[in-house]
């Protein structure tokens, strides 16, 4: 069946860090190598990684002397375990948890079925335990749209197509990273993972099995839309970039127009809404920064997270 490695993306989350490797080492279908990328934390996660290193040899660690973003860690994680020659790759970040059999679960399908690009675990909210289906897409062809599998399908088939996933557990083939390359660092964070697991799913067939469960740990209420906006420009850019270098023709012209409305929704939302109130400068700056980075397709790192937040009132 093949040799399998996780690749974990860390970054100052020490605690759900330790809990995921916990995890990953005590599955009912054993890994043979856990990578950890860690993005220049300064929480003590080195120290601890140094530790492991020297105590399993199952795991290998890269420190990164700067934070390239989640995009950028796992580039370099998946490159690094496909040039190691691993069969099967399995990527997640330090705020998932994978059930004990959750890995047993996905191999057994694909040890069943051909020509498998990646197979992806059922993400459940590990505070609320409620599936956080948005996870698993559908994309329309305009690339604007991600539909989310519907949870009456969920609970009723074990396994599902899918056109993308979230970097939340999925189980990527070595022939799938052969057919497409490696994830786009050029993105820093988020989008990287749909446009990916789209890509794979472009030339081999791709499916959420629903019996293997990964928990997430990502908080039980909705982020701050304004605290985080910087991630939210980071998304428009990313499908801006995605959009221009994947579609061609009508729906080219489609995705482009339906991003500009984007755009100018999250204009009107920054103008109107009362929660901007306190940061409507700051926010309409960020915003035109996007539209300028994407319309003149600029990729890599165009917004420093700690600006923001310095800024933020």
């Amino acid at each position: 069946m093949g040799k399998v490695c996780a690749v974990i993306v860390t970054y100052n989350r020490l605690e759900m860090l330790k809990e995921c490797i916990d995890a990953l080492l005590n599955q009912t279908y054993s890994l043979d190598g856990i990578l950890i990328i860690n993005n220049n934390s300064t929480d003590g996660t080195k120290e601890y990684l140094d530790v492991l290193v020297k105590e399993n040899k199952k795991v290998q660690a890269l420190h990164l002397n700067e934070n390239i973003g989640g995009a950028g860690g796992f580039h370099i994680g998946v490159k690094e375990a496909y040039e190691q020659g691993y069969d099967w790759i399995w990527i997640m970040d330090d705020d998932a948890e994978p059930d004990v059999d959750c890995l047993k679960n996905l191999m057994d399908f694909v040890c069943c079925n051909k020509d498998i690009g990646f197979v992806a675990p059922l993400i459940v909210n590990k505070y609320s335990n409620k599936i956080q289906n948005y996870h698993h897409k559908k994309i329309n062809r305009t690339l604007t749209k991600d539909i989310p599998i519907s949870l009456e399908l969920i609970n009723s088939q074990k396994a599902i197509e899918l056109d993308a996933n979230a970097f939340v557990g999925p189980l990527i083939s070595k022939k799938a990273v052969k057919a497409v390359g490696f994830p786009r660092e050029d993105f820093f964070i988020w989008l990287d993972d749909t446009e990916y697991t789209y890509r794979i799913k472009q030339q081999m067939s791709s499916y959420l099995i629903t019996n293997a469960i990964i928990y997430h740990k990502d908080g039980i209420s909705p982020n701050d839309t304004v605290k985080n906006f910087w991630k939210v420009c980071y998304g428009l850019r990313n499908r801006s970039l995605w959009i221009n270098s994947e579609l061609r023709g009508v729906n080219l012209f489609v995705g482009n127009s339906l991003l500009i409305l984007e755009f100018i929704r999250c204009f009107l939302r920054v103008m109107l809404k009362t929660k901007w109130k306190h940061n409507r400068f700051l926010g309409l700056k960020y915003l035109m920064r996007t539209l300028f980075y994407s319309y003149r397709r600029i990729s890599g790192r165009f917004i420093d997270p700690a600006e923001y937040l310095s800024n933020f009132r």
